[in-house]
């Protein structure tokens, strides 16, 4: 019973090797018994054969020599048989009956005969071999022997049996150890497959562990086919079942207790007051919550309500005067049955005195016949949700840095204004935008605080200086509007609007610095529109003239500053559009020799002509084109027509002169413009010296950066640099030893009055003196007379442009002024 019980704890793959080895076990025991039978056997039959052979022999011998008169020839015959015998036939032993040995061969030490162990004429040989197997040496007799003189006697020899027995001890010791052998290789070979087998159903057993101890993730791997996937396959079933029912499970029990958890939070998370109103019994039981937002006591001796009156009464007692009359008539129609739950935002008041918003839901239980019979609901605390959606509805009407209104609440009041005008006629008022000038200026020197700062204190001075029931707001960063309301007259509020303009000064931060500012007004008055956006648009055109226009500080509102605003608008779609499908046009004005009037080069002007407008002058549509951001694209449009009717001028004349390119200070700013320039000269395969680039002299103080390095790019590659309006600017002619240029063009400021003006003709002297000197040409612009070109050749000036010689005329005629030019040397040195 306990090596039944010991061997039921054995693991499968321990019953199962022990089950093996056992059968196996036994299976050898019976292979080497029946093996050493087998081999006793055949010891037996060879030994038994071993002496019948030398039985026979000696027999045949000894009848063969025994009738000699002397057994000499015998014993010789014997000896030779017998020498180093060791094995087999050991001994010979002759003798008489008596036991006198006749003849004696092999054995020496042995003198006496020893008794026979077999006698081959009694015993049968093999009962006498199997008796005597296992010793050593074998003493054999044979009776029947006759020797000379009718002697009779015996024949005794010994057989040797020590190879036989070693043989068959080997034989047995062999089989043994094979048989060991096979024992130890059928463990290994079985443990090995009985590990492969059992390993399955270990992994199953670990699963099965791990899925006991709620590790419901555990899967065994089933990649065959065999009865132990199969199981795997099952097992993985069954564990995913499990895992997900376990999971649902715990998902229905997770939810469940969120469940009561967010009931539970509801209740105090949403901090409301809970009320059940018996209408029957006309009482009410209200939750402390509910009591302590009203401010009333509380009853200890109740735990989740305190009886108190009807909430009817109570909310009627305590309602806020304006949401009575509401209040009583949302609750009749819910309690008739007219809407399906009552809601309603009031004040009511607090036991402080003061009154605070709350938010009141209800829903009636009715009976069979529809009656209200119950009413429970709560209450929610929203005063502070109030507060902050008016504060929101105050920020989102107000300035949130000056507090003044805003551009939407002031129209609001303008619009209430042009509704007072419309009851009464004779009621006027008026619109004033205000501009504080150069205001940036304060952010850039000081900071962005001074700069909030300053404007606090302009609005409280303009709150301050109108009169009782106008109105100022905040309109941008630093652009206020007023509503000048009760006017007697127009010429009224240009008076108010003179007394706005005198701002006293202003401190900093830190008091210790005063701002004296400036500013600008544009004055509408209510008869101009019925529009309160047409108004402020129009008080904004008046100021942005005041702005633009010297000396006028306050500016009224004239219908054609209107139309100024709609023209420049219309005039910037077109000029867009222009751009686009590019219609503008490219004039060229010829740069003559002084000396022989001779053309050097040309310069290509913009043109622009609209079908309903006729041609638009370039100081209209060129400082358009900056102020939108167009100048770019303006100039590389120009530059890729110039190129275009180089190419033909080539074509048709072969040598055509330079033409000149002008270039936005705007644009030398932009970074890769000199990459820009070099691709259509590429483009067109141009050499660079047929193009030239002109600069404004505003330039001169912006040397050095993208400007200048530009600009060099340019004069390495081949194309000279021009300084246009040359004396109109900074006019610092210490800058032209740094700035790359090649040639200067005098302004024709300087042109028209050099014939009249002594001094003005010496400085225009020493100008073009200090142009060459640094190695630079000149020419002069806007040459109308000869005196002006005969007085300019005098004193040194290279070249001249002007109507004298000819007006910007179109690439079409410049063809003929190519072919009157051709032939005509120029002179040598000419700077190109």
């Amino acid at each position: 019973m306990r090596i039944g019980q010991l061997f039921s704890n054995f693991s499968i793959r321990a019953k199962l090797v022990l089950a093996v080895m056992v059968v196996q076990i036994i299976l050898l025991v019976l292979l080497i018994s029946n093996n050493v039978r087998l081999l006793n056997s055949a010891t037996v039959t060879n030994l038994d054969d071993l002496i019948s052979q030398n039985a026979n022999i000696l027999r045949a011998m000894s009848t063969a020599y025994v009738d000699h008169p002397n057994l000499g020839f015998l014993q010789e015959a014997l000896d030779e048989l017998l020498n180093d015998a060791d094995t087999g036939l050991v001994y010979v032993r002759f003798a008489e009956n008596d036991g006198t040995v006749l003849l004696s061969s092999g054995y020496p030490q042995m003198t006496a005969l020893p008794s026979p162990d077999m006698d081959v004429d009694k015993t049968p040989p093999d009962d006498m071999a199997r008796s005597l197997l296992d010793r050593p040496l074998i003493h054999v007799v044979r009776h029947s022997l006759r020797f000379p003189q009718n002697k009779e006697g015996f024949l005794q020899f010994g057989i040797s049996n020590k190879k036989l027995n070693a043989a068959r001890q080997s034989i047995l010791t062999q089989s043994t150890l094979i048989a060991s052998f096979e024992i130890l290789i059928t463990f290994i070979l079985l443990s090995a497959i009985c590990y492969l087998l059992t390993r399955r159903l270990t992994h199953l057993l670990d699963a099965s562990q791990s899925l006991a101890k709620g590790q419901l993730d555990q899967r065994v791997t089933d990649n065959g086919g065999d009865e132990f996937d199969q199981l795997a396959r099952h097992f993985n079933a069954m564990a995913s079942s499990l895992q997900q029912r376990i999971d649902d499970l715990q998902r229905s029990t997770e939810n469940l207790r969120k469940s009561e958890e967010r009931y539970e939070l509801a209740i105090r998370g949403a901090n409301d007051g809970l009320w059940d109103w018996d209408i029957v019994g006309d009482r009410g039981h209200f939750s402390p919550r509910f009591c302590e937002m009203l401010g009333r006591p509380i009853d200890d001796s109740v735990s989740d309500a305190s009886p108190l009156e009807a909430p009817t009464t109570l909310f009627t007692a305590r309602l806020h005067p304006d949401e009575t009359a509401l209040f009583r008539a949302r609750m009749s129609e819910h309690l008739k049955g007219d809407t399906p739950q009552f809601m309603l935002e009031h004040r009511i008041r607090h036991e402080d005195g003061s009154y605070r918003w709350i938010m009141t839901r209800g829903v009636a239980q009715r009976n069979a016949q529809g009656q209200a019979i119950r009413m429970a609901g709560s209450i929610s605390d929203i005063h502070l949700r109030k507060r902050i959606e008016q504060q929101h509805e105050y920020d989102a009407m107000h300035d949130g840095l000056t507090g003044l209104p805003n551009r939407a609440l002031f129209i609001e009041y303008l619009r209430h204004a042009l509704a007072q005008r419309e009851r009464d006629p004779n009621f006027q008022f008026a619109v004033l935008a205000l501009n504080i000038e150069r205001f940036h200026l304060i952010n850039d020197s000081y900071n962005y605080s001074t700069g909030d700062h300053l404007l606090k204190q302009v609005a409280e001075h303009l709150s301050h200086s109108l009169r009782q029931g106008d109105i100022v707001a905040r309109q941008g960063a630093d652009q206020f509007i007023i509503l000048l309301l009760g006017l007697t007259s127009a010429e009224e509020a240009h008076d108010m609007a003179q007394q706005l303009l005198n701002l006293p000064d202003f401190t900093t931060l830190d008091s210790q610095r005063s701002l004296h500012i400036r500013c600008r007004i544009g004055l509408v008055t209510g008869e101009e529109s019925n529009d309160a956006e047409t108004l402020m648009r129009d008080a904004d055109s008046a100021l942005q003239s005041a702005r633009s226009t010297p000396g006028a500080n306050v500016q009224k509102f004239q219908a054609s500053m209107h139309d100024k605003v709609l023209t420049t608008l219309a005039l910037e779609t077109e000029l867009r559009n222009a751009l686009a499908t590019k219609t503008l046009s490219v004039a060229y004005q010829p740069v003559v020799r002084l000396f022989n009037g001779t053309i050097s080069s040309l310069e290509a002007l913009a043109r622009w002509t609209l079908p309903q407008k006729g041609v638009i002058p370039p100081n209209v549509f060129i400082p358009l084109a900056e102020s939108l951001g167009l100048i770019h694209e303006l100039d590389m449009f120009i530059l890729e027509r110039v190129c275009l009717d180089i190419r033909r001028w080539r074509t048709q004349s072969g040598s055509p002169p330079p033409v000149s390119v002008n270039l936005s200070v705007r644009q030398l700013g932009r970074p890769g413009l000199s990459t820009e320039l070099f691709e259509v000269i590429t483009t067109h395969e141009l050499p660079p010296e047929l193009l030239r680039f002109e600069v404004t002299e505003s330039l001169l103080a912006r040397t050095g950066g993208q400007t200048t390095e530009t600009l060099q790019q340019l004069r390495n590659a081949g194309c000279a640099v021009l300084i246009d309006d040359f004396g109109t600017g900074y006019s610092a002619l210490s800058y032209l030893h740094s700035l790359p240029c090649d040639i200067l063009k005098l302004d024709g400021s300087f042109v028209s009055t050099v014939t009249s003006d002594p001094r003005l003709r010496a400085i225009v002297r020493h100008c073009i003196g200090l142009a060459h000197d640094l190695g630079m040409s000149v020419i002069a612009e806007c040459i109308e007379s000869q005196n002006q070109s005969q007085m300019l050749r005098s004193i040194g000036c290279d070249f001249g442009q002007g109507y004298l010689f000819s007006k910007p005329v179109p690439a079409e005629e410049i063809s003929q002024l190519i072919e009157r030019n051709r032939g005509t040397p120029r002179p040598a040195g000419e700077k190109r």
